[in-house]
This record gives C-alpha cells, sequence and structure tokens, in this order.
C-alpha cells in the first residue's frame, strides 16, 4: 500500500507560468523609479507658485515613493526644497546625508549591473553624477553664508577643490567632467568672504580658464575678470594681473568704497530639462515587420497609453525587441534674465549674467554616455530576445508548438513592459544660474528685481529687502520660473 505522499501528484510549474511572475516583478523593480515622474509635476507646481515651505514638506512626506535605490535623490530634493524654504540647517542636514550616499556608491562596484540586463537600469541604485555631487558645496555654502557662518562655508569651498582633483585624475585623466567655471568663481567668492585672498585668487584663475574650456558655453563673466584682476593686485602680482589685462583688455580693479557692501544676487532660474523615453520598436509579423520610434512625455496618459500600444504590438508579433534610452525635454520657462532696477554706487542699473547653464552641462554630461548606454541597452535587448526563443523553442519541442507560441507571446509581452529609460536626474536643479553684482550703500534697503523675457519685457516685479553691511560681500537667493 502507497503512503498518501507517494501517491499524490506532483505539481510541475509551467515555464509560462515563470515568466509572467518575472514579468510582474519586472514592473515592481521599474516601478518607483516611473512613480516619480508624475511627482515630480506636482512639486514643480508647488515651486512655481513659490511655495516653498509646502515643496520641502511634500518632498519629506513622499520619502516612500523613492524607495531604497532612489534614496539619494530623496536628499538632494529635500536638501534643494529646505533651501529655498529658508530653512538653511535642515537643508544642510539633507545635503550632508547626501555627500555621505555619494561617498558610499563613488567606489563601489556596480553589482545591479546583472540585474539591470534582465530588467532595466531603474533596478540599479541611483548613483548620481560628478557635477550633481559638486554642486551641493554651492547651496551648502549659501546655507552657511545665509546664516552668518562664513568660515563654514570656506569648508565647501575647499570640498569642491577636492572633488575637482579627484574628478581629474579620475579614469585615467579622461573624465569628461572635471572642472566648472562656475563652481570656480563662486567659490573664489566664498573664499574672499571668508578673508582667504590668496585661495580666492587662485580659484577666480582657475575660473577664467575652466570658463574658457568648460563644456557649459558660458561666456566668462566680467565681474570674475575684475575678481581675478582686482586680487591679483591686492596681493603684490603684478606679473598676473598684467597677464590677466592682456588676455582681458577690459579688466579693472573693483573696489568696495567706503560706505558701501557689495550685494550678489543669485538666481535659481528654471527648471532642469526631464528626461523622457526615447524608444525604438521592431515587430516582426507573418507578412511585413513593424518600425516605430516614439518619444514619449512623463506624464501619467502618455506612458500608460504607450504601454498598452506596446504591449498590443508585441502580443501580436511572432518576433518583438524594444529599446529605450534617455532624451531630455525643456520644461517651458519665460525669464531669460533680470534686473536690478535700483541704482549702484555709480548710478547704474545692473542686467543679470548667465553664470552656470546646468542644463547644457547635464545634456553633455549624458551625451558623453550615449556610447555606454546604448551598448548596454542594446545588449539587453539582445539577451532578452536570446533567451525568449531559447525558452520558448525548448516548450516547443518538450510539449507542443501552441506551448512555445504562447511562451514566445508572454516574453514579447514582458519585453515591452521591462524596458524603460533610466530617467532618474536632480531635477529640482534650476535650468541656468544667473548671478549680478551691485555696490549698495550700507544699512537696510530695498531692491526692484524685473524678471525679463527674451525680448527684454519686463514679466515679473519683486521687491526685496536687504541689510547691507558695508565693507563685506552680502547674499540675496532668488528663484525664478514662468511656464
Amino acid at each position: 500500500m502507497r503512503s498518501a505522499e507517494a501517491s499524490a501528484p506532483k505539481y510541475k510549474a509551467h515555464p509560462l507560468k515563470a515568466l509572467l511572475f518575472a514579468a510582474a516583478v519586472a514592473m515592481l523593480f521599474g516601478g518607483c523609479a516611473s512613480g516619480l515622474t508624475g511627482y515630480y509635476a506636482d512639486l514643480r507646481a508647488k515651486i512655481d507658485v513659490e511655495d516653498y515651505e509646502g515643496a520641502a514638506k511634500f518632498v519629506d512626506k513622499s520619502k516612500g515613493k523613492y524607495g531604497k535605490k532612489n534614496i539619494l535623490l530623496y536628499y538632494l530634493d529635500s536638501g534643494m526644497t529646505s533651501h529655498l524654504a529658508r530653512d538653511y540647517g535642515q537643508s544642510t542636514k539633507k545635503f550632508e546625508l547626501a555627500k555621505e550616499k555619494f561617498a558610499e556608491y563613488y567606489q563601489k562596484s556596480i553589482t545591479a549591473g546583472a540585474v539591470s540586463m534582465i530588467y532595466n537600469d531603474n533596478s540599479m541604485p541611483y548613483y548620481g553624477e560628478n557635477y550633481e555631487r559638486v554642486h551641493i558645496t554651492v547651496f551648502e555654502a549659501l546655507n552657511y553664508i545665509l546664516l552668518g557662518e562664513d568660515n563654514e562655508a570656506v569648508v565647501e569651498a575647499r570640498q569642491a577643490d577636492t572633488m575637482f582633483r579627484t574628478f581629474a585624475v579620475e579614469k585615467n585623466y579622461k573624465n569628461f567632467y572635471k572642472d566648472d567655471g562656475f563652481i570656480r568663481y563662486f567659490m573664489g567668492i566664498i573664499y574672499e568672504n571668508g578673508g582667504y585672498l590668496n585661495d580666492a585668487h587662485i580659484s577666480y584663475y582657475m575660473a577664467l580658464k575652466a570658463y574658457q574650456n568648460g563644456i557649459a558655453n558660458v561666456p566668462v563673466p566680467k565681474d570674475l575678470i575684475n575678481d581675478a584682476y582686482t586680487s591679483a593686485l591686492k596681493l603684490g602680482m603684478p606679473e598676473r594681473a598684467d597677464e590677466i589685462k592682456k588676455e582681458f583688455p577690459n579688466a579693472r580693479r573693483n573696489d568696495i568704497q567706503a560706505g558701501y557692501g557689495e550685494c550678489i544676487i543669485v538666481d535659481y532660474n528654471g527648471f532642469m530639462p526631464k528626461k523622457v523615453d526615447n524608444i525604438l520598436e521592431f515587430a516582426l509579423f507573418d507578412i511585413w515587420p513593424y518600425i516605430n520610434q516614439v518619444e514619449v512625455d512623463d506624464s501619467k496618459e502618455a506612458k500608460e497609453f504607450d504601454q498598452a500600444r506596446s504591449v498590443v504590438i508585441s502580443a501580436f508579433a511572432s518576433d518583438y525587441v524594444k529599446v529605450a534610452f534617455p532624451k531630455y525635454e525643456n520644461i517651458p520657462n519665460k525669464v531669460k534674465s533680470f534686473r536690478v532696477n535700483t541704482e549702484d554706487a555709480r548710478g547704474r542699473k545692473r542686467d543679470s549674467y548667465m553664470a552656470q547653464n546646468l542644463a547644457e552641462v547635464a545634456r553633455k554630461c549624458m551625451n558623453d554616455e550615449l556610447g555606454k548606454i546604448y551598448a548596454k541597452t542594446l545588449a539587453r535587448a539582445a539577451v532578452k530576445y536570446a533567451v525568449g526563443k531559447s525558452v520558448s523553442k525548448a516548450v516547443t519541442d518538450n510539449s507542443n508548438s501552441n506551448w512555445g507560441t504562447l511562451t514566445q507571446i508572454a516574453f514579447n509581452v514582458y519585453n515591452s513592459m521591462s524596458e524603460t529609460a533610466d530617467k532618474r536626474a536632480w531635477h529640482t536643479l534650476p535650468e541656468n544660474i544667473l548671478m549680478t553684482r551691485v555696490f549698495l550703500p550700507a544699512g537696510p534697503s530695498e531692491i526692484e528685481i524685473e524678471f525679463l523675457d527674451a525680448y527684454e519685457s519686463v514679466i515679473k516685479t519683486k521687491t526685496i529687502a536687504v541689510d547691507i553691511k558695508e565693507g563685506k560681500k552680502n547674499f540675496v537667493v532668488l528663484r525664478s520660473a514662468v511656464q
């Protein structure tokens, strides 16, 4: 007599069921990253109306949306929104956590690479970009300056210097982003504000070279030229001053007059371009091929429509391959510059200039990596295709053609659902940073700021209260964006 265990029929799972389970897992792997696209639209809406406290609270309440793999983005967004909300202590705390996460990831081997070959790059932690890492020091330095802790701001300047030395030697001196004119320029101001004139001059001088050789295509600011020239003269370096004057004939000494202080206005303008899916699909039907290229916006409706379309096509195709690459898409912003409508010590109204073009930096950095992105994406598509054909053939050989066909369909649908570009980035960064510097009488006063469009027409006006300290650099931070 056989036992009950021996007589019980053994259950044998079909490969198709395992595959469908894998497809569901694939959706979960990409879920957090894709869910952030709509979230960022809501966050931008709060920043657009200058509800910075609401934006900071919204980020903190949404920590769970980021997930463990995107925790770095949470720290960056929380640090930025707290900075805009003038909660400088909280902002610094979150930026320090972001630095720790960058340091943890920096030397870490990408062990999730094998997983990304099966699912997509969103299955890996977001490791961040070098330009994102170094720009933390700008916002933290301003946090300290606005809290009256000038020496702490100098620490951020030194950290930026250390990062650039690291970037320079990384990848055998072939790192694409290894210096930045704006960072050097701004940290020169921080050094000078802290009383470190020699460090300031070195930073100014390096900024001149970095702007000329940089990837952002931003002209060398006149204020920087004057800073480099003036600091050389103050340090008793006539040969260096002559060198600067020869290269920039309009350079002039720019000292703060008695009874005045310098007001440095920094405007975070616009939003970083968002990443969208640039999708290529190849499908083969019984009598005709199908090739499609489409860019999918980050709205929920567009993504759902495209996914439904892909699933339908893949389900009826005998062969199906889908690849998705990231592509930047601008976020509309009418503000192109601003003007200080209050006369300075020389009776002038000062227009702003672009000091940093973060959108261009981000695009250039991504373009530098496109070869690797293409290679990895195509390799992933090849792996998925090869595995699908092998499994469907094995199922056909071991069961019947119908099961084999269904298995191939399941693989096609899985490919259409799992393939998405990695669109993660520090999206709360501005599109560009505008600056101007004016000399104003010491003491409390108000300055009027006019924000201008591409035709220099006034879009909006803002009045700001300032308290200028004599002989010092005084910082004002603005945020502009008009869709």
